[in-house]
């Protein structure tokens, strides 16, 4: 089900671009951050349905917006060239994706994850 509202925080400004553009070609409304204070002003404005966030940024770390997004009960996944690292500092297992992916693989978990009830 497209239209809902996902926030993708990445600080590759190029993956952002393409990862942006493949969730709004399949239907969903996407809002961006390159870092973890742009991403939190935007998760406390409300209206976020997912959030896609890498682990590691510049100028902070993914896992705190995870963190905050898990305290307001919404879904995260996690994007990380290293992805043990994504439990060890998120508090727990989230849904992830290991760097490099497919577009396909993150479409599909996007898909599943705002499928569950």
């Amino acid at each position: 089900m497209a239209g809902e509202h996902i926030l993708l925080v990445e600080d590759d400004v190029d993956l952002l671009n393409v990862l942006t553009q493949v969730l709004e070609q399949q239907g969903y409304r996407v809002s961006t951050a390159t870092r973890r204070t742009q991403a939190r002003s935007l998760l406390r404005k409300g209206g976020i349905d997912l959030i896609v966030a890498d682990s590691v940024l510049r100028g902070g770390n993914g896992d705190d917006v995870a963190k905050a997004a898990t305290k307001r009960q919404l879904p995260v996944i996690m994007m990380s060239g290293e992805p043990d690292r994504i439990a060890r500092l998120s508090g727990g297992p989230l849904p992830f994706l290991a760097k490099p992916f497919r577009a396909s693989a993150l479409v599909l978990l996007v898909t599943q994850i705002l499928a569950q009830p």
